[in-house]
């Protein structure tokens, strides 16, 4: 199955920071190729200023690839919105730099219905699939969580993802293994672990690991 995601930045020339959005942006696009290497198709491109496209033909690793992102995005008053598709189109080949197909069209739509959104910062659509509950229950809750996240809570969240013990974390923070403990709670990682689980449901063929801890680690101690 192929699958996208178009992903806008909402605001993006609303502070004097564009050159610093550009630059995170392009890095992302760095750090997307390692994440994904294991995927067999993929291209990922930082297009107009403030997009990032990527597509595969792994359902799991754009819907990941795209998750991941959110939960690292370092500027909270410029949030990013994903459109997300996925059909049975046929992977492209040749120039996907003026690749054209129904599927994009669709991703664009999907980005267009929740760019003035207050509830949600991702929008899917699965060919032949319902994924009603998706939009309307688990992406307005991570979109929820993620905007609620301060910058301890997010930092100790990423560390989560590159360190098996809340005592390492707190080792590296400098920080008590209670202050740890409370931040990785109010970060609400069960909860975001139950979202990761049943996004994870949408793709009988999830089989791609996304190396993300040395992104992560980067962007927590930054």
């Amino acid at each position: 199955m192929l699958s996208l995601f178009v992903m806008d930045v909402s605001g993006s020339t609303k502070f004097d920071n564009t050159a610093a959005i550009s630059h995170t942006l392009v890095h992302l696009t760095e750090e997307i190729e390692q994440w994904t290497k294991d995927v067999s198709f993929k291209y990922i491109n930082f297009r107009m200023g403030d997009e990032l496209f990527f597509v595969s033909d792994s359902l799991s690793a754009t819907l990941f690839t795209s998750f991941y992102i959110k939960l690292l995005w370092p500027y909270k008053s410029q949030p990013i919105k994903f459109g997300i598709a996925a059909s049975n189109e046929e992977i492209p080949t040749g120039n996907l730099e003026h690749w054209n197909a129904p599927i994009i069209k669709q991703a664009r739509r999907n980005l267009t219905q929740i760019k003035q959104s207050d509830i949600t910062d991702f929008h899917l659509t699965i060919e032949e699939q319902d994924v009603t509950v998706i939009n309307n229950v688990l992406y307005p809750y991570l979109t929820e969580i993620v905007h609620n996240h301060s910058e301890m809570q997010q930092q100790v969240l990423l560390l989560s993802y590159v360190y098996d013990q809340q005592k390492e974390i707190a080792q590296v923070l400098g920080k008590s293994l209670s202050t740890i403990s409370e931040h990785l709670k109010r970060s609400h990682k069960k909860q975001l672990m139950l979202i990761e689980a049943a996004l994870t449901q949408l793709d009988d063929n999830n089989q791609n690991t996304l190396y993300i801890q040395n992104t992560f680690k980067e962007y927590a101690l930054c």
